[in-house]
């Protein structure tokens, strides 16, 4: 879920970049909402508030990104907070869901966690989807934000790896 865009003067009248189309914010839909199942599975295996909550803020964050490209498609207008919140919430919910793994620790078996993940095809997609992630990762420090083709790039590999991450905990 990766987006650098910013803009001065949050909602008023700020410069939309040229290409930003409506299936393009759809297009940002796949990978929240392939984050969302998997979570969801995720949180109905591992009984953990504190993992929930964390779980609620990542989806948040990446629903309010999606709001973010619509109202851009849409109304053409960038308002930074729908962009900007996913450097805080994004990271504050993965780390609420990484301390409960330690507050909630006899609620989950790392053997058990470690046999599914080992087990095929779930580690295929596993790794696919890992190298996805580092894929995003090199995205995000070395592409343009405000550029579309590069967008649609992030967009697809962030789908892809975010569906193989599924895949993996799904079956």
């Amino acid at each position: 879920m990766a987006g650098r865009m910013s803009s001065r003067g949050a909602g008023q009248g700020d410069s939309v970049p040229e290409g930003f189309t409506l299936s393009m914010a759809l297009m940002d839909c796949l990978p929240v909402a392939f984050f969302c199942l998997g979570a969801g599975v995720l949180a109905t295996r591992f009984d953990s508030t504190l993992f929930r909550a964390g779980i609620a803020l990542v989806v948040l964050a990446g629903t309010l990104k999606v709001c973010w490209k619509l109202v851009l498609a849409l109304a053409k207008r960038d308002v930074r907070f729908l962009n900007r919140q996913m450097r805080y919430l994004m990271p504050v919910g993965f780390a609420l869901a990484l301390v409960s793994l330690v507050v909630d620790r006899a609620k989950w078996s790392p053997v058990a966690v470690l046999a599914h993940v080992a087990a095929m095809p779930s580690l295929l997609f596993l790794i696919a989807g890992l190298a996805g992630m580092v894929l995003m990762g090199w995205f995000a420090r070395h592409l343009d934000g405000r550029d579309a083709k590069a967008n649609w790039r992030e967009q697809a590999v962030n789908a892809i790896s975010q569906l193989c991450i599924m895949l993996a905990i799904v079956l």
